[in-house]
């Protein structure tokens, strides 16, 4: 005989199952959740006697329903539906399995008068194997804006585990990131998940920074060759099949010329080269310079030019000629705006050291759905010292208030420096501090010398940045005298010596085990004898 029961599962969702425990079952592995419009809705199945599962999602009102088949592939007796609130009226494209072992087919789809972006509101989310049957809510939010900040990190950290707005140093003004750290633009911006995914438009050899059909813009292309090439007179660029722009007659190079250490920086400019461009009829591009241009195969030929998009749907295809090497791209038009870093979502950088930065080659775009920021990260080693405009532009389309979003942050690269070296006694204890633009939690290294009656005293204090900036250790000097004090970065001495005296009502002791203090730093000290002749 078969005996049903009930069973309490997390977030008070409820199971009905077979207690035979040779039966199908499946279970949520996670709880209820809460999404933003234009995120990821993720659901784990827990499979039992069973490598299948349906999972239904449906609104609370009866307007929006989809279900599906989750296969089990890779048999670990777990699959993961991935479902893209983006996307929601078009299930093949929005249901997908978090691994590529797995497999899903679509069984119900939403009627066609069903919005493309997945409303806000409440809904039930079931799954179901053999007997079992198991309810589970979700609630998609619209998305929100909380803002930006800007901050540095040493290039040792994980910068996608940064938080800009605990390492503000209060200042106000845009952060200073020292040459070797990396800077950090965060944008706490939810519900871009679905447009911010690998790979952004903007690393493509060729992009549009707006790829929507009809638009004014501009195209961008980032050519490297696979050898050397030192005899070409000619850059060709063609619009072959599918929908190609048209290219403006007049003023129509934006900019133009050769990146030598790829931080998409133009170092050698090629516009007072160009003899001349033709347009064709056939949607092709000639620029002829005046006499034979060198790129090298580890530089890149950056070119911005002006176009108006065409004004139908679709992919073209692009090929970009030099030097005898031909390389082909894929653009795709679309109604709703194209971003360079993903669908509505456009990256510029502005600095008035630089005639143009192709951020795609400098930055690092990712988004975190659990933080809902997006961050930007730049190694400022591929930077030149300046101020930097980082400005993200989110499409209206993309956010349910149906608003532009622009947000701006800005910092400056800088070369490294430590200064206001000061050493101050108090009662026994002796304190070394500095200030630096280092990012916080960069490790240093603080060194107290002293020389006595044949003898040298040396003790390090291993220590790391604050967060206002300031380096600082404890020592107990080993007595009173001449000493000198030096701070040291990646085995570099970067301030000091610094010769200092200590009082003489220091108290004295042990030199082989003296005691020192500092916040987040260890001290290590030792003697050395002289032996003199």
């Amino acid at each position: 005989m078969l005996i049903l029961g009930l069973t309490a599962v997390p977030s008070g969702a409820i199971a009905v199952h077979a207690l035979d425990p040779t039966d199908e079952s499946v279970r949520f592995a996670d709880a209820q959740r809460v999404e933003q419009q234009g995120d990821f809705v993720k659901r784990t199945l827990v499979l039992n006697n069973t490598d299948e599962a349906r999972l239904q999602i449906s609104s609370a009102e009866g307007d929006f329903s989809a279900t599906v088949l989750a296969t089990d592939g890779s048999g670990d007796g777990v699959v993961t539906v991935v479902f893209d609130t983006a996307n929601a009226n078009d299930p093949n494209t929005a249901f997908r399995t978090a691994d590529a072992n797995d497999t899903l087919s679509v069984l119900t789809r939403p009627n066609a008068a069903a919005p493309e972006a997945l409303p806000t509101g409440r809904y039930n989310v079931i799954a179901s194997a053999g007997q079992t049957r198991i309810a589970d809510r979700l609630w998609i939010e619209p998305p929100s804006v909380r803002g930006s900040a800007a901050c540095s990190v040493p290039a040792t950290q994980q910068a996608g585990n940064v938080d800009c707005a605990d390492r503000s140093r209060g200042s106000g003004s845009a952060p200073v990131v020292a040459v070797g750290d990396d800077a950090v633009v965060q944008y706490h911006v939810s519900g871009l998940e679905s447009a911010v995914q690998p790979s952004a438009p903007g690393t493509q050899q060729m992009f549009a920074r707006n790829a929507s059909t009809g638009a004014r813009t501009t195209h961008v292309v980032q050519w490297s060759p696979q050898t050397d090439v030192r005899t070409s007179q000619t850059f060709r660029i063609d619009y072959r099949a599918g929908p190609s722009p048209s290219l403006h007659s007049s003023q129509l190079i934006e900019h133009i010329g050769i990146d030598t250490d790829a931080d998409g920086d133009i170092d050698r400019s090629l516009r007072t080269t160009v003899n001349r461009y033709q347009v064709t009829s056939s949607g092709g591009l000639t620029v002829a310079f005046d006499e034979p241009v060198s790129v090298a195969d580890n530089e890149t030929l950056l070119f911005e030019y002006h176009v108006v998009n065409p004004r139908t749907e679709g992919t073209g295809a692009v090929s970009v000629s030099f030097g005898g090497e031909t390389t082909h791209s894929r653009l795709e038009y679309t109604s709703n705006a194209l971003g360079n870093v993903g669908p509505g979502v456009n990256l510029h950088v502005e600095s008035s050291e630089m005639d143009f930065v192709s951020p795609q080659t400098v930055f690092d775009v990712a988004y975190d759905a659990e933080t809902d920021t997006l961050n930007v990260v730049a190694d400022s080693m591929r930077l030149e010292t300046g101020t930097y405009n980082v400005t993200v532009v989110i499409d209206s389309e993309i956010h349910a208030d149906g608003k532009r979003v622009v947000l701006t942050e800005s910092f400056t690269v800088a070369e490294p420096s430590v200064d206001n070296l000061t050493a101050t006694m108090s009662g026994t204890k002796l304190n070394v501090s500095a200030r630096t633009n280092l990012a916080p939690q960069t490790k240093m290294d603080i060194d107290l010398t002293m020389s006595q009656e044949g003898s040298t005293y040396f003790s390090r204090c291993l220590t790391t940045v604050g967060q206002s900036g300031v380096v600082s250790c404890n020592f107990t000097p080993a007595g009173a005298g001449a000493a000198n004090v030096s701070i040291s970065y990646n085995d570099t001495v970067v301030a000091g010596p610094k010769e200092i005296e200590i009082e003489s009502n220091a108290t004295t002791r042990d030199e082989s085990h003296p005691r020192g203090t500092a916040a987040d730093s260890q001290l290590k000290s030792w003697l050395v004898r002289e032996h003199l002749a």
